[in-house]
């Protein structure tokens, strides 16, 4: 055979091979730990009586929001559909301190975003402004003062880009994430010198997730050494993205999700995204895989738990309307 034939044949080749990866990186990806029993996955320690636990307003804020076509965000999904991922951040109103999990979005934010490379702005910061974090505590009585600090489950731009709206705040850091940060490890390097910009003079407390096991998770931090808000880690998105377990009197059980997820089909299929998309917003594949896994079984186990993630708009949205009508716990979703 010629030459010239060798070569086309090999052209084909590689064209035809590109086309079925692109094909593949569309379909459902099977987890081969699936098969193995829950039972062997995650445990099921005590927890407090509900009586015990104090009684915790939750409100979810939106910021900002993105629209993804389905199969961006969920591995399988329909590329004919388009999700909401919401920028925003939860207040929290304790007996024992006003805070915040995460800060969404600042008045200032686009001001921060011009020196970012094009690409970064037109895709994963090309939200839509919606109202500041600043405009959302006035329109509940309150000023940065009154908030006792703003727990960041991880240090990303759009989970501080909340915090030039919050002067003189203390920011609550998980110790491994901050250390990751500061090593410009993983996905955190790409936007180091942005979340540099956002965190500005604002005091950081570093914490540790040295506790015990807690419903099944490896570690645990008790904020307020009363069982109400335990955090734990969640990692692999980010070396030290933390979750935060809300068990309180007066509702439904929450378990923040941080960005381990996007929305709630990526725990229930599990699903990673796109993973063109998996591996610019992963800092550690196998990691941030696992964790998953450890919440596809977690949900299985307690589909009485509220399990939401901070970019899940459908969930945070169905859950505010939860909340409001008095209906006090969330009906999981459907699986695939």
């Amino acid at each position: 055979m010629k030459l010239q034939s060798w070569l086309k044949l090999v052209g084909f080749s590689l064209g035809a091979f590109a086309s079925a990866k692109a094909v593949s990186s569309f379909l459902p990806e099977r987890f081969p730990s699936l098969d193995r029993p829950v039972s062997q996955i995650i445990s099921q320690p005590i927890v407090a009586e509900r009586s015990k636990w104090p009684e915790i307003d939750v409100s979810f804020l939106r910021c900002g929001t993105i629209q993804v076509p389905e199969a961006i965000a969920i591995r399988g999904g329909s590329l004919l559909k388009t999700r909401t991922n919401t920028l925003g951040v939860v207040l929290i109103r304790h007996p024992r301190g006003t805070f915040l999990y995460d800060t969404g979005l600042s008045t200032m934010v686009n001001r921060y975003l011009p020196d970012t490379p094009f690409l970064f702005r037109h895709t994963l910061a090309a939200f839509d402004f919606e109202q500041s974090l600043q405009s959302h505590l006035r329109f509940r009585g309150l000023q940065p003062r009154d908030l006792d600090f703003a727990l960041i489950s991880h240090l990303h731009w759009d989970h501080v880009g909340g915090v030039p709206d919050l002067p003189g705040v203390k920011l609550l850091v998980n110790q491994v994430e901050y250390a990751a940060w500061q090593a410009r490890s993983g996905s955190l390097k790409n936007t180091f010198e942005l979340i540099e910009n956002l965190l500005d003079d604002n005091p950081i407390e570093q914490f540790r997730c040295e506790g015990p096991n807690y419903e099944g998770f490896r570690s645990s931090y008790d904020l307020f050494g009363d069982g109400s808000v335990v955090l734990v880690p969640l990692p692999g998105h980010t070396p030290g993205n933390t979750g935060m377990f809300i068990n309180r009197s007066n509702g439904s059980r929450l378990f923040l999700l941080g960005d381990a997820v996007w929305c709630s089909q990526n725990y229930q299929y599990p699903a990673t995204m796109h993973p063109l998309i998996w591996r610019e917003v992963t800092s550690d594949d196998a990691t941030a895989r696992q964790t998953l896994l450890d919440l596809h079984h977690f949900a299985l186990r307690h589909p009485e738990i509220s399990m939401i993630a901070m970019h899940d708009a459908e969930v945070q949205d169905r859950w505010m309307v939860v909340e409001n009508s008095d209906v006090r716990s969330l009906l999981p979703g459907k699986s695939r």
